[in-house]
């Protein structure tokens, strides 16, 4: 017989999540697309599914640091996101939304979780989008504390 009860886990790890559109289109090269997908994100960190520590909406993928929920696994926090987004981004656009799958690191340390900070706040100049509007890492604490770091200042 199958337990319908939740597992918690013993305590709370990050994640640096990489998830890529289907067929890398590059959906969030609009702002209205882009835009969806970040207030997504916010909606299930305000939902207290996952800390939000950084994240990048690039044309055609998503960075995010999170930390889920203790009652919240990686891949559910996952499914919400995705999920989230791909039936409020539906009006604006009927296709394919998401590659399947996703890549996932656990954060280690703390000298790990400045490495992926700066992976995500890097990845536009990496990808020849200096300016581009859709990366959340200057203001990255004020999002949500790294766990074991001093509340944010707001």
């Amino acid at each position: 017989m199958l337990s319908l009860v939740a597992t918690q886990r013993q305590k709370l790890s990050t994640y640096a999540i990489t998830i890529l559109t289907h067929q890398r289109h590059r959906l969030f090269q609009r702002t209205e697309t882009a835009d969806l997908m970040i207030a997504t994100l916010f909606r299930y960190r305000d939902q207290r599914k996952f800390a939000l520590h950084a994240f990048a909406v690039m044309p055609d993928h998503l960075h995010v640091l999170i930390t889920p929920a203790i009652d919240q696994s990686t891949a559910r926090c996952v499914q919400l996101i995705k999920g989230g987004f791909s039936f409020a981004v539906r009006a604006l656009f009927p296709g394919e939304v998401w590659h399947s799958g996703y890549h996932e690191h656990r954060v280690r340390d703390a000298a790990d979780m400045a490495a992926q900070k700066q992976y995500i706040a890097n990845n536009p100049v990496r990808k020849n989008y200096p300016d581009y509007p859709h990366v959340h890492t200057r203001y990255v604490d004020l999002i949500d504390a790294t766990p074991g770091a001093e509340a944010p200042i707001l």
